[in-house]
């Protein structure tokens, strides 16, 4: 019998989610999804009428037929907790009802960044991957923008809306939020929590976090180009190893810690201005943190 996910981590999207994700791979109680963001109980039930030219590019990348979906989990073993990533889950409407509707044991991850620090990571995602909405990230102030009509934007910062759709619908105790602090300051200690709320009893430790999925300004293209997060080089490897195999590469925490250090070493990290920070923090998201504190039970004042 073909089987669904035991657990979705369901984003936030720059908030940890990728290296969450490779960390859980190294536990071999655990099957993650050797794609990150099928995103296929987002794109399931969705009126393609009613997406964006980049919200359809998105769509025709993901996956979107069950079977296909459910072929990514082909080779857990019987006894395997079954997992994946998919950041859209959060911020699509719609996808918490989808989602019931398959899995409705399900249990739920959400990992959330301050959201300004987590939207100007994403500014610098986009520019690493030269695809920048616009050039100036103070353009996230303007309602009448781009910045406030795509998904992976402001609006994935609104936690609160975006969390209380599944608190509407799912047990609390099958849903566990954490902060990036948590993964930056008890890496470790988050990772054992994690595991006791999937049931697992296999104790791995992560002696040396890699730094996953870094973004920033790229300082030499060329470079980036050979040996960068989307280097031609990558690319070979990936067509010519075996899934498993490529995949047992990806999950060799020196090997990660090498390669990651070359890539992160070409990017470029302009610091976000303080008074930007505040206003955006305080005009677009003040309201939802202070919200979204009650919710989930924990004090966010620094967020603030």
């Amino acid at each position: 019998m073909k089987r669904l996910p035991d657990f979705l981590i369901i984003g936030a999207g720059k908030s940890g989610t990728t290296s969450l994700d490779n960390y859980l791979k190294l536990n071999p109680e655990i099957f993650m999804s050797p794609v990150k963001e099928p995103n296929f109980f987002a794109y399931d039930q969705i009126d393609l009428n009613i997406l964006d030219k980049d919200a359809l590019a998105h769509y025709h990348e993901s996956v979107t037929k069950l079977s296909q979906y459910q072929s990514l989990f082909e080779e857990a073993q019987s006894n395997q907790v079954l997992g994946e990533t998919s950041n859209t889950y959060l911020v699509i409407n719609g996808t918490a009802e989808v989602i019931n509707s398959y899995i409705p044991n399900v249990k739920l991850i959400a990992i959330l960044r301050q959201p300004t620090k987590r939207l100007y990571s994403r500014y610098l995602h986009l520019a690493r991957e030269n695809e920048l909405p616009s050039e100036n990230f103070a353009d996230a102030l303007d309602k009448d923008s781009i910045w406030w009509v795509r998904n992976d934007l402001v609006k994935e910062g609104f936690y609160y809306t975006n969390l209380k759709r599944y608190y509407d619908i799912f047990p609390k105790e099958n849903i566990r939020v954490y902060l990036y602090e948590d993964l930056k300051e008890n890496l470790q200690g988050t990772l054992d929590d994690i595991f006791s709320f999937l049931n697992v009893n296999e104790p791995v430790k992560v002696e040396r976090a890699v730094e996953y999925n870094k973004s920033g300004f790229i300082k030499n293209k060329f470079y980036d180009k050979t040996v960068g997060h989307n280097s031609f080089v990558k690319t070979i490897i990936k067509k010519a190893l075996p899934n498993r195999v490529y995949e047992r590469m990806k999950s060799n925490q020196w090997l990660q810690k090498k390669v990651t250090g070359i890539q992160n070493s070409n990017l470029a990290r302009p610091e976000l201005e303080d008074l930007l920070y505040k206003q955006i923090t305080h005009d677009v998201y003040a309201e939802e943190i202070k919200k979204l504190s009650v919710l989930i039970n924990r004090d966010l004042t620094h967020w603030l």
